[in-house]
């Protein structure tokens, strides 16, 4: 290699560092002349430096929003939300009085009036959620509708589902949308109870007011306002060794 082809190579280098560094100034310089926009606007950001928005914001009224948030497609915030720290949200609408807790993933969604999502929950596309809703820890929901007042609180997983209002569920429950080829659909009527750690096995209906118990597998349709039990009776085996190291 002569000297001349080694210029050329380390001009290129170093031409190519400086566009790489100048794209990142400048998206940093935007997105901090957006967050003082923002500010201007009254949103309450407790963390300005630690935000970043991708698309845009759209804000209407009071909105606090916390540290360490990034903001990607086209995102709505209404009068009243609280976005905790540690979350992401793309392309969705957070109606007023809503809650974002922290380290929750929210896209493509709509999320109706005083209502709370997370911490640590994933609300993923094609989801609405109805008002005075609580959607808890480590819930993952897809492509779902969920009634108002509906409660989902602990550790559930809830895919292709119509669930209706004043539905309570459980713990740990499955909605076992996928046979392996095609999702298939859960529906579950108003005030429905649904017992910790049930799996349903869709395509299934759950009829209105109707109870669940925990630990149930549910295959076929539950009629209304009946108790529905589906495990097996518990037994004790006497005479039986722990296997040993």
């Amino acid at each position: 290699m002569d000297l001349y082809t080694q210029i050329d190579d380390d001009l290129v280098t170093k031409m190519n560092f400086f566009k790489k560094n100048i794209s990142h100034i400048l998206c940093r310089i935007n997105n901090f002349i957006y967050i003082q926009k923002l500010l201007s606007s009254g949103v309450d950001i407790l963390f300005p430096n630690t935000i970043e928005v991708r698309g845009e914001l759209i804000t209407k009224g009071e909105i606090k929003i916390e540290r360490n948030i990034i903001f990607e497609g086209i995102v709505t915030l209404e009068d009243g939300v609280i976005i905790e720290s540690n979350c992401f949200l793309k392309d969705c609408i957070i109606r007023s009085g809503t809650i974002i807790k922290s380290h929750s993933r929210l896209n493509g969604c709509e999320i109706n009036i005083n209502s709370s999502i997370g911490p640590y929950a994933r609300i993923r596309p094609d989801t609405f959620i109805g008002r005075d809703s609580q959607i808890g820890n480590f819930v993952e929901i897809k492509k779902s509708t969920i009634g108002s007042n509906a409660k989902i609180n602990h550790l559930s997983y809830i895919g292709d589902s119509e669930i209706g209002d004043n539905v309570i569920i459980g713990a740990g429950c499955v909605t076992c949308n996928y046979d392996g080829v095609e999702t298939q659909k859960t529906y579950i009527e108003d005030s429905a109870f649904i017992g910790s750690g049930v799996f349903l096995i869709a395509p299934v209906k759950v009829g209105k007011s109707s109870t669940i118990g925990s630990g149930s597998i549910i295959t076929d349709d539950v009629p209304s306002e009946k108790l529905t039990l589906a495990r097996t009776k518990q037994k004790t085996i006497d005479n039986w060794n722990r296997p040993k190291k």
